[in-house]
This record gives C-alpha cells, structure tokens and sequence, in this order.
C-alpha cells in the first residue's frame, strides 16, 4: 500500500547541510580566538568529542545536576559541558562565553549537503509541509535555512531547547506533536542521517523514516528505517 505523507519532517545538521564542515570552522576560529593553534588534531579531537557528547547525551548517560528554571538555562548548562572538556581548567562562565562564540561562528559557515535546495523546493512545489525537527542550537537553526536558500519553504522549526529533551526521546516527540496540534503519525515521513536519532525516533513514535546513507554505511543498528537513500534527489522516487 502506497502511503500518502503529508507532514515532511527533516534533520538539519549532516542531512540538509554540512554540519562537520560547520564545526571545524566554529572551533577553528575558537582556537585562533584563545591563540591556539588550530592545528587538524586538535580541530579533529573537538569533533570526537562533541560526536560522543551528543551519543551519550541523546542516550541518557549525561544526566542534568538539578531542574532548571528554564529551557534557556538547560541549554546553555548542557552545551557548556563540552567547553569544559575540552578546554581545561576553565570556569562554567568562561565555557559558557565560548559556547556563545562558538554559536555565533557556527552561522558563518554554511554548506549544504548535495541537492538540499533543490529537494527542499521540490517538495514545497508538491505542496508537502516541510518541518525541521533537529536538535541543533535554537539560534542557528533560522540562520542556516536562511543561508542554503530554504527559509522560506519550511512550514516549522521544533529544536531540543524547545522540547526540553533530544532525539530520539519519546518526550522530543510528544512536544512537537503538541506543538502541531491536529496530526496524524501516519502522514508524517522523518528525514535524517542518523539512525540512533532520527530513524530511531521514528521507530519509536510511529513515523515512517528515511535513512540519508551519504557513506553507504552497513546499519548494524536495531533501528530499521522504512526507506534509505544515499543522495537527497533520491526523495523524488518516494515523495
């Protein structure tokens, strides 16, 4: 049975646009900020860690110190964390500071994936709904659609901060259908390149994924996606 989406719901980061080459860029510019030198180990080691924060953050392993008067205040605790590991012997308010910068330079260099404009475009002509849903930094969401040319075909933006929680939580989920109000799962299709978050997210709340395999990994992952592509053009033979 052929099913009808309606509610297109894509990742952001290493999905639509290039959020490996946007990192190395933001802790380059970090490093000549402190006189560091922005050396391609040291870029390198910042990106391993900042991959497995999120692994464990996603996976419930990095626990919260205590409730949080606001999203505002979690988001900042929870992104700092990665500062003070990796800069040692700083302060939670010089981590915090650099967090703030490395946001600001995280808006400065944006590549898209292959073929997102034109996927994005391609969809919005077809009269789908086109929803982010990323767990990215709320500030530089609006900022990279804007910069690939997209902004103006997304019908809605859902980040972390706002949930309060990440991919692939069931809570991530229950937020943006909230948000969403009138809904139904089975018009949804989610869109990403990680099967822990995205295709995972979608297992677990009733969407119907799509695994966006750029490297043509081996999944050897529980998660199965309904569909897999390894170009964003390959849309076109599913929407």
């Amino acid at each position: 049975m052929i099913k009808t989406y309606k509610k297109i719901l894509f990742d952001l980061d290493n999905t639509l646009v290039d959020d490996d080459e946007n990192r190395k860029y933001a802790i380059k510019q970090i490093l000549i900020e402190r006189n560091e030198e922005p050396n391609d180990k040291r870029i390198e080691d910042f990106i391993k860690l900042d991959n497995q924060f999120w692994k464990d953050r996603a996976e419930g392993k990095i626990k919260d110190p205590y409730v949080f008067k606001t999203k505002e205040e979690k988001a900042e605790w929870v992104r700092t964390q990665r500062f003070l590991k990796y800069f040692e012997n700083i302060s939670f308010e010089e981590g915090s500071s650099i967090n703030n910068e490395y946001i600001k330079y995280l808006s400065e260099n944006i590549v898209p994936i292959k073929n997102a404009q034109n996927i994005i475009k391609y969809l919005y002509e077809k009269k789908y709904e086109i929803h982010i849903v990323t767990n990215g930094p709320t500030k530089a969401v609006k900022n990279k659609l804007e910069k690939i040319n997209v902004l103006k075909y997304i019908t809605g933006i859902f980040t972390a901060e706002e949930a309060g929680n990440m991919k692939p939580r069931h809570e991530f989920f229950e937020k943006f259908f909230e948000k969403l109000g009138d809904y139904k799962k089975e018009n949804m299709f989610i869109i990403g390149d990680e099967l822990e978050k995205d295709v995972a997210g979608g297992n677990q709340n009733g969407i119907d994924s799509c695994w966006l395999n750029m490297k043509k990994e081996k999944n050897n992952t529980e998660f199965k996606p309904t569909h897999e592509i390894n170009d964003l053009i390959e849309l076109k033979k599913i929407l």
